[in-house]
């Protein structure tokens, strides 16, 4: 009976977990993302032995949709340019500030720690990308917006903030908050 119960919260778990993301949304971001990520004007000194890597901020409930933008993110990027593109899976409270990536990619999470962790990238100069467009509220500089059309947002603030020097043309294809 206990494995029962313990069987059904995990399916339901994974179930609802999976249903809170729209894939679609996913797969544009899965798409779009890394592709910004080669607009930083200082890319190569955020490289890791000669490779961007981009994590991606979940929560427990999360691992499942984590694991699947990572799959797809891999599969439409095996590289980025002439680097290897490395995609790591961090809990939000397992982040650390001490050794960075190059970029990082917010899903559902508790806004004090996005804020917190934003702040962090803010100084260490980090593009950030989000699945919820409203994160650009909490710090996050990136973040999609489907409507009719796809929007790109970008949260010209934090990016002032975070030194971040991009290339001139990702600012015609962006809509500025």
């Amino acid at each position: 009976m206990i494995f029962k119960i313990l069987l059904f919260y995990f399916f339901s778990a994974t179930l609802f977990a999976s249903g809170v993301y729209n894939q679609n949304i996913l797969n544009i971001q899965a798409k779009v993302f890394p592709k910004i990520i080669l607009s930083d004007n200082h890319l190569e000194d955020k490289l890791q032995d000669n490779s961007v890597v981009l994590t991606i901020l979940y929560e427990e409930i999360d691992a499942n949709a984590a694991q699947i933008l990572k799959k797809s993110i891999e599969k439409n990027y095996p590289s980025l340019k002439n680097y290897k593109l490395e995609v790591i899976l961090t809990k939000y409270n397992d982040f650390k500030s001490d050794r960075l990536s190059s970029s990082y990619f917010f899903l559902l999470g508790d806004t004090k720690q996005i804020t917190q962790i934003s702040n962090v990238l803010t100084t260490k100069s980090r593009l950030s990308f989000a699945y919820d467009d409203r994160y650009l509220d909490f710090g996050v500089i990136f973040g999609l917006k489907m409507s009719s059309k796809i929007d790109i947002l970008l949260n010209l603030k934090k990016l002032k903030e975070s030194k971040i020097e991009l290339q001139n043309s990702i600012f015609n294809v962006v809509i500025m908050r």
